[in-house]
């Protein structure tokens, strides 16, 4: 969660208005966060008893094309445009506009005319597939559209009309994508959704934001975002380079089916992430108007860390110690194959309240160069050790290296810190949290033998599992409790 220390720690009008904002940010953010996850995990149940693996993983693989050419449809001025100080021109905001639909119409022509080589780069993906891919790109050059009037909200840290616009787009989606399953459209069915989603959020947005573009165009007046966007959009380049061994080595070398295992275990997994999804949005422009007082900062990133797993400790080895049960109850045994590789990806939700916190504060500083050259690091973990494992486990080797990426992330973010002044207490921020988590898991596990697989017994066992919780993390944590319930009273003021 984003946080701030107590008022004194600036006096100024102007800190005041953006801890006011960033609190509501955070309210409309946690309510969307919310309500966008019980939509898609209903309709991703309805879905996964409707549609068989290998139609989730030809999507996802069909998605992963179409996602690789659009990195390259950005030059990280979105960024740019939230990190900079001062006001935004007419002119930049403009010129911004016309620079990404050019690359945007360039690579998505690209994409449609190269379409036909993913058939022979998958040999499991059905000749279908071409046309998949083309229409998925229509999606991405809709979705484009939106980028401007969505940075403004953001830079503005006005999240209420941003969250409502997700949740709209997302119930289009999983109303289109489940009619569509229902009729029998296999794959098709989320490539209609994603359309219809991109299309319908388009539309809203432009509803909502008094910015049009304008036929300004001077590339000078954006050199300076360009500068700082290329390395930032290098880094998100590299970040789905290093992604990419489930969609594309699984994809290749053992099949569509494996990618939807992977993607339904990685999905579970990362559920909790709700919340962080949140804090990410509002932390970055928010850290950003404090980077000049790195003392203040350093207070806000703590405190964000505590607050965060506070929540994300409990939940994950909540999820973790109930995933047999609930893969059975919910989803049916067919998803099963994919339950270890679940277990390994819930270190990243895990321990995401530990690093997110130090990546937005990096960004916040401007610092995207060093964030490029971390990544290529991460890049030969992530394959170096991903293809080796996938080898010889199987497609569940992909998740393997979750371990080792999530540790380097952490300690390389926390030696950036360092290096710019901001000393961060981690261990001393945690350990209590991670101790009466771990305790909360065993409670669970414990629990849940004894009754009925059923949804009433995991009803049980989560709601047993969560009094522990509270209880001990009152006996032995208190001040973290207090410290949240006066956040969240702010938070929902």
């Amino acid at each position: 969660m984003t946080s701030f220390d107590d008022d004194s720690s600036l006096s100024s009008k102007g800190f005041q208005d953006l801890k006011k904002k960033s609190i509501a940010g955070m309210a409309a953010l946690f309510v969307r966060q919310i309500l966008v996850k019980v939509i898609f995990f209903v309709g991703n149940i309805i879905l996964a008893r409707i549609l068989a693996p290998e139609i989730f993983g030809i999507y996802a693989i069909v998605n992963f094309v179409v996602t690789f050419f659009s990195t390259f449809g950005d030059v990280g001025i979105g960024a740019a445009l939230i990190q900079k100080k001062g006001e935004l021109n007419k002119e930049e905001l403009s010129t911004t506009f016309w620079l990404q639909q050019m690359l945007v119409w360039s690579v998505v022509a690209i994409a449609i005319a190269a379409a036909p080589l993913a058939l022979k780069v998958y040999p499991t993906l059905p000749p279908v597939g071409v046309w998949l891919i083309r229409a998925m790109a229509l999606s991405f050059l809709l979705s484009s559209l939106k980028t401007i009037p969505a940075i403004l909200m953001e830079r503005s840290i006005d999240f209420k009309r941003i969250a409502w616009v997700d949740v709209t787009e997302n119930l289009a989606f999983q109303a289109v994508a489940i009619s569509c399953a229902i009729m029998g459209l296999g794959a098709w069915s989320f490539i209609l959704a994603a359309i219809a989603r991109a299309l319908l959020g388009a539309v809203i947005i432009f509803a909502l934001s008094p910015w049009r573009p304008s036929f300004h165009f001077r590339y000078e007046s954006v050199q300076g975002l360009v500068r700082f966007g290329l390395p930032y959009q290098g880094n998100q380049i590299l970040n789905f380079i290093k992604d990419a061994v489930t969609p594309l080595f699984v994809g290749a070398y053992v099949g569509a089916a494996a990618v939807g295992y992977l993607n339904w275990a990685r999905n579970l997994a990362f559920a909790p992430m709700m919340i962080s999804e949140s804090f990410g949005r509002v932390a970055f422009p928010a850290f950003s108007r404090l980077q000049s007082d790195s003392e203040v900062l350093t207070r806000a990133v703590e405190r964000s860390i505590r607050m965060m797993t506070l929540i994300m400790f409990p939940v994950t080895a909540l999820l973790v110690a109930l995933a047999p049960e609930i893969t059975h109850v919910v989803f049916t045994d067919k998803w099963m194959p994919g339950l270890t590789a679940f277990y390994f990806f819930c270190i990243a939700p895990g321990f995401i309240g530990v690093f997110l916190p130090l990546y937005s504060a990096i960004m916040s500083l401007g610092n995207s160069r060093i964030l490029l050259i971390f990544s290529i690091i991460l890049i030969a973990i992530e394959w170096g050790l991903g293809l080796p494992f996938v080898m010889k486990y199987g497609f569940v080797g992909a998740a393997y290296t979750q371990p080792i990426t999530i540790s380097i992330f952490t300690l390389v973010y926390w030696l950036v810190l360092k290096k710019h002044g901001l000393l961060i207490s981690i261990i001393s921020n945690t350990y209590k949290c991670f101790f009466v988590s771990l305790l909360t898991m065993i409670v669970a596990r414990f629990t849940q033998t004894t009754l009925e697989v059923n949804f009433i017994g995991i009803c049980i066992s989560s709601t047993m599992a969560v009094i522990f919780y509270l209880i001990t993390t009152f006996l032995i944590n208190k001040a973290s409790l207090y410290e949240f319930y006066d956040y969240f009273k702010l938070t929902f003021k």
